[in-house]
């Protein structure tokens, strides 16, 4: 693949390097053992059935945990550095936990799907670590009001003592990452009208926004592909990703990948920097950020839903 950059003679790949001598692992983000890869993982809503493939041991596995309808939400709830399997059912607005560390499962009703005068609006699943304590809290974000609730692993998740947050309004894309580096889930929306990021830190409650992408054209795949521990704004357009560097705010663009593709990014290969991925009809295209080696998996099939595309959001949404 050509790799093509804003700066003349220099690479992405260059920058990266140094970075990643110092910078610790990345988060986890589908990770369903303990290799801290990525693991290839697709939901199958005709069967309600979730195919992992194991990076460690390679090995396939396959549970059954949700419905069509649902809207899928894994993380790690239990701390165990393990991904969960888990969905949120907005008809009746349950979470559906399956912990990976002891098989148990939780049901958990929080959220909603609200009706307004032009129709119904459901609220948006955004499980994320908002507390800093090492596991996902449950979290939705509604778009009719634009507040966040979180229910915190920290308080075990008890909704006398839920967080409430106002961000956001109607027509925007929730596109949370950790923005600031605090290794704590920053509250940020994308609003289409105008191409711009609002962020709001975690770190010192200080408001960042930033004009970036085109509405309707991209794909919003925010996340640290530079290893500085904090997600950089980036999108996704037609076969073409364009990443603009948190420290320097220089922007790369790289061509990987077709029109109608998902983007998959994510850490596949384990050094902490975020790769560049494409899922097309069962097959995975995964560009190394650090090397610009391209590999190619098998694993999944046409109507299949990657997990790694869930924090993949639309840069525009219909408003009833």
């Amino acid at each position: 693949m050509k790799i093509i950059t804003t700066l003349p003679g220099r690479t992405l790949f260059i920058f990266a390097l140094c970075a990643a001598l110092f910078a610790p692992a990345a988060a986890a983000q589908t990770h369903f053992d303990h290799d801290s890869k990525a693991d290839l993982a697709v939901f199958r809503p005709a069967e309600g059935s979730w195919y992992l493939f194991s990076s460690e041991s390679q090995t396939a596995t396959t549970t059954e945990w949700g419905l069509a309808s649902d809207k899928l939400a894994p993380a790690d709830y239990d701390g165990d550095g393990l991904t969960d399997l888990a969905v949120w059912r907005p008809a009746t607005g349950v979470w559906y936990i399956l912990y990976s560390r002891d098989g148990k499962f939780d049901a958990i009703h929080w959220g909603a799907k609200l009706y307004i005068p032009n129709g119904y609006v459901a609220d948006e699943p955004v499980p994320a670590d908002y507390d800093g304590d090492g596991r996902a809290d449950i979290a939705v974000w509604r778009p009719v009001s634009g507040v966040w609730y979180v229910l915190e692993s920290s308080r075990d998740f008890d909704p006398k003592d839920a967080d409430y947050f106002q961000w956001g309004k109607l027509g925007d894309i929730p596109v949370v990452a950790d923005y600031d580096g605090d290794r704590r889930a920053d509250r940020a929306v994308f609003r289409s009208t105008e191409n711009r990021w609002y962020v709001y830190q975690s770190s010192n409650q200080a408001w960042k926004t930033d004009v970036f992408g085109q509405a309707g054209w991209d794909r919003l795949v925010a996340a640290d592909y530079t290893g500085d521990e904090r997600a950089d704004f980036a999108v996704y357009r037609r076969g073409t990703w364009l990443i603009k560097d948190s420290a320097t705010n220089e922007i790369y663009t790289f061509r990987f990948g077709t029109a109608t593709d998902t983007a998959v990014p994510a850490d596949y290969n384990g050094d902490g920097l975020t790769d560049l991925g494409v899922f097309r009809n069962g097959v995975w295209y995964v560009m190394e950020t650090l090397t610009g080696n391209v590999s190619v998996f098998n694993f999944g099939t046409e109507g299949d839903v990657p997990a790694t595309a869930l924090n993949v959001k639309p840069s525009i949404v219909p408003v009833p």
